[in-house]
């Protein structure tokens, strides 16, 4: 019953999130966070201006953990749910003010009856009356403190299960959190590949726009037809109009991170540089301690070894669906244990598949430096002409910018790698593993 509270809370705060509006996050101040880092969105660009804001990996993780409104609510929640140190402090503190009402109050009879006594008056009926007051407060007082003990245990019960709740609510929240910070860097990523693709394109097409003014200066000497310049001028729109259809996409990636960031309707996010992976990081990757690290910190392992905990709470051997319940619960985490290992493994692999291929596009940009020295030669000496030099230029540029898609995807390799580390894998990975 408390796991489906507590997804249910967790449920509700997520649809709380993704229908807030744009910029509803607050610091802790109570503010909203800033929706750029320069002037209003509004400006000589009309009414549907965007302000760009750069953003790397790092700045994009923090934007979210930081100023997501679902992330915020969710840390907030299991703050909130863990706030238990007064009531445990209420019960101790009853307790302890009952025996000291009771110890003052039995003080005093006794010394009032030992002033009786002094003065032999032990037969007395005011004498009995404070014997018999004695002994029903001693009574009434072990009666009220094992009532209090008993409230106390029960208190302390409450406030492990609440705690308990809260620690769950936590580590869900931090999970859904790396979700959405991995989520967001991986959108950044794609938006750099995006703009790569449009660079290559854009590199097509003035290629394409020259190899049309040759074209035109052919048909003029009967050397093509039309139909061969009209063939090429509908690639070049095609190409112009695939290129422009590159930038749209990528513009609205920025702005669905920039929401996912916490950041107004008015903000896109753009992507900075890469630091390519130091090669010190490569080198430390351990196979056995970084999945010895991934099974330890991961989400969904603690989450099946949780459900078992639950199930053997409340296991009895006199009924059998509840040790059935326990058998399900060990085969779902030794499944899920497996389905980790494997999913790490693919992420490692990747790393060390995407270094080769790293290398592989540096060997090429090499080769592609000598080829194009060899081309200007030709060129200065007469050998080759323009536009033979111009595509040499475009081809030396195509390999220097496979060099850079390949430390892109390395970067985005190694770091979903850290994530798998921290316990978060994506559900691509985990669909790969299985």
């Amino acid at each position: 019953m408390k796991q489906r509270i507590i997804s249910a809370l967790l449920a509700g705060l997520l649809c709380a999130g993704l229908i807030a509006p744009a910029g509803a996050a607050e610091t802790a101040d109570g503010t909203a966070p800033p929706s750029a880092e320069t002037a209003p969105a509004q400006d000589a660009g009309g009414p549907d201006a965007l302000t760009p804001k750069k953003m790397g990996l790092r700045a994009v993780r923090a934007a979210i953990e930081e100023n997501n409104p679902t992330a915020r609510a969710l840390h907030m929640t299991a703050a909130g749910i863990g706030s238990t140190g007064s009531l445990s402090s209420a019960l101790s503190g009853g307790s302890d003010s009952i025996g000291a009402i009771y110890g003052e109050l039995l003080a005093g009879i006794k010394e009032t009856m030992a002033g009786l006594e002094a003065a032999g008056q032990q037969e007395s009926d005011l004498y009995k009356t404070y014997a018999a007051q004695l002994t029903l407060l001693t009574s009434q007082m072990e009666t009220m403190q094992q009532s209090m003990e008993s409230m106390l245990a029960q208190g302390q019960m409450a406030i492990l299960q609440m705690e308990d709740a809260a620690y769950q609510v936590r580590r869900q929240a931090d999970n859904v959190a790396g979700q959405m910070a991995l989520g967001g860097q991986t959108m950044l990523v794609a938006m750099q590949t995006l703009v790569y693709n449009a660079e290559r394109l854009e590199r097509q097409l003035a290629s394409l726009d020259r190899s049309i003014e040759v074209l035109e200066v052919q048909l003029t000497l009967g050397m093509v037809s039309q139909l061969e310049l009209d063939t090429a001028r509908n690639q070049r729109d095609n190409l112009a109009r695939t290129i422009d259809s590159l930038h749209d996409q990528c513009e609205s990636l920025g702005c669905s991170l920039a929401l996912l960031c916490g950041y107004g309707a008015d903000t896109v996010i753009v992507p900075s540089s890469f630091a390519p992976v130091a090669g010190g990081d490569l080198r430390e990757m351990d196979y056995d301690d970084g999945l010895a690290l991934a099974l330890d910190n991961s989400f969904s392992i603690w989450q099946s070894r949780n459900e078992l905990r639950q199930a053997q709470n409340v296991r009895d051997e006199d009924i059998p669906s509840t040790m059935t319940a326990v058998q399900a619960a060990q085969q779902a985490l030794a499944a899920e244990q497996d389905n980790v290992e494997a999913a790490f493994d693919t992420l490692y692999q990747t790393v060390r598949d995407s270094m080769q291929a790293r290398d592989a596009a540096e060997t090429a940009a090499a080769q592609a430096e000598l080829d194009f020295r060899t081309s200007t030669v030709q060129y200065n000496n007469g050998m080759i002409s323009r536009l033979a030099y111009q595509q040499a230029q475009d081809t030396l540029a195509d390999a220097r910018l496979d060099v850079e898609i390949a430390q892109l995807n390395l970067r985005s390799a190694y770091n979903q790698y850290e994530w798998a580390l921290e316990g978060v894998m994506t559900s691509t990975a985990a669909a790969a593993a299985a």
